[in-house]
Protein backbone atom coordinates (compact mmCIF):
# COMPACT_ATOMS: atom_id res chain seq x y z
CA UNK A 1 0.00 0.00 0.00
CA UNK A 2 1.43 3.64 -1.08
CA UNK A 3 2.09 5.80 1.67
CA UNK A 4 0.38 8.80 0.06
CA UNK A 5 0.71 11.41 -3.06
CA UNK A 6 2.25 14.83 -2.60
CA UNK A 7 1.33 17.89 -5.20
CA UNK A 8 4.23 20.05 -6.09
CA UNK A 9 4.52 23.07 -8.22
CA UNK A 10 6.99 24.13 -9.99
CA UNK A 11 7.72 27.41 -11.27
CA UNK A 12 10.88 29.25 -13.09
CA UNK A 13 12.58 32.69 -10.81
CA UNK A 14 15.24 34.71 -12.31
CA UNK A 15 17.46 35.60 -9.62
CA UNK A 16 19.00 38.49 -8.85
CA UNK A 17 21.91 37.87 -11.45
CA UNK A 18 19.38 37.55 -14.01
CA UNK A 19 20.04 33.11 -14.30
CA UNK A 20 16.46 31.50 -14.06
CA UNK A 21 16.36 28.74 -11.53
CA UNK A 22 13.56 26.22 -10.55
CA UNK A 23 11.29 27.01 -7.45
CA UNK A 24 9.78 24.00 -6.23
CA UNK A 25 6.87 24.00 -3.30
CA UNK A 26 4.66 21.69 -1.45
CA UNK A 27 1.02 22.34 -2.25
CA UNK A 28 0.01 19.50 0.42
CA UNK A 29 -0.31 16.24 1.08
CA UNK A 30 -2.69 13.49 0.19
CA UNK A 31 -4.04 10.13 1.07
CA UNK A 32 -5.49 9.21 -2.23
CA UNK A 33 -4.32 10.09 -5.89
CA UNK A 34 -7.44 11.30 -6.86
CA UNK A 35 -7.43 14.10 -3.76
CA UNK A 36 -4.19 14.61 -5.12
CA UNK A 37 -5.10 15.65 -8.55
CA UNK A 38 -7.89 17.61 -7.81
CA UNK A 39 -6.25 19.88 -5.66
CA UNK A 40 -3.43 20.25 -8.89
CA UNK A 41 -6.59 20.96 -10.97
CA UNK A 42 -8.13 23.86 -8.24
CA UNK A 43 -4.83 24.91 -7.95
CA UNK A 44 -3.95 25.38 -11.36
CA UNK A 45 -7.30 26.97 -12.31
CA UNK A 46 -7.03 29.60 -9.44
CA UNK A 47 -4.03 30.13 -10.70
CA UNK A 48 -5.32 30.71 -14.71
CA UNK A 49 -7.76 33.14 -13.26
CA UNK A 50 -5.21 34.82 -11.85
CA UNK A 51 -3.17 35.04 -15.24
CA UNK A 52 -6.65 35.78 -16.96
CA UNK A 53 -7.16 38.92 -14.84
CA UNK A 54 -3.81 39.99 -14.57
CA UNK A 55 -3.00 44.08 -15.19
CA UNK A 56 -0.85 43.19 -17.91
CA UNK A 57 -2.99 41.80 -20.18
CA UNK A 58 -5.25 44.80 -20.22
CA UNK A 59 -1.83 47.10 -21.01
CA UNK A 60 -2.17 45.82 -24.53
CA UNK A 61 -5.48 46.45 -26.60
CA UNK A 62 -6.11 44.26 -29.28
CA UNK A 63 -2.84 41.57 -28.68
CA UNK A 64 -4.07 38.26 -28.50
CA UNK A 65 -2.28 36.02 -25.23
CA UNK A 66 -3.47 32.36 -25.50
CA UNK A 67 -3.38 31.56 -21.55
CA UNK A 68 -4.40 27.76 -21.04
CA UNK A 69 -4.34 24.94 -18.84
CA UNK A 70 -2.58 21.35 -20.24
CA UNK A 71 -3.81 18.18 -18.58
CA UNK A 72 -0.80 15.51 -18.78
CA UNK A 73 -0.31 12.34 -16.97
CA UNK A 74 1.89 13.96 -13.86
CA UNK A 75 -0.67 16.99 -13.41
CA UNK A 76 -1.41 19.92 -15.23
CA UNK A 77 0.59 22.87 -16.63
CA UNK A 78 -0.39 26.70 -16.89
CA UNK A 79 0.96 27.83 -20.15
CA UNK A 80 1.00 31.46 -21.36
CA UNK A 81 1.19 31.71 -25.08
CA UNK A 82 4.21 28.87 -25.26
CA UNK A 83 5.83 29.87 -21.92
CA UNK A 84 4.62 27.24 -19.40
CA UNK A 85 4.16 29.86 -16.20
CA UNK A 86 3.53 26.88 -13.84
CA UNK A 87 3.29 23.16 -13.19
CA UNK A 88 1.46 21.19 -10.80
CA UNK A 89 2.51 17.97 -10.43
CA UNK A 90 1.44 14.75 -8.47
CA UNK A 91 4.48 12.88 -6.93
CA UNK A 92 3.89 9.50 -5.35
CA UNK A 93 5.15 10.00 -2.06
CA UNK A 94 6.63 5.92 -2.61
CA UNK A 95 7.28 4.79 -5.47
CA UNK A 96 7.33 0.97 -6.36
CA UNK A 97 10.86 -0.95 -5.73
CA UNK A 98 11.54 -3.28 -8.97
CA UNK A 99 13.31 -6.19 -8.03
CA UNK A 100 16.73 -6.89 -8.70
CA UNK A 101 17.66 -3.34 -9.65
Amino acid sequence: MKSGFSVLRFVLKRGPDGRLTQEVKRCGEFGDVEQAFDTARMEVLREWQEAVNAPESADRPGRIVEIKIKDTEWGYELKKDHVVLSRFWVHDNAPAVISGV
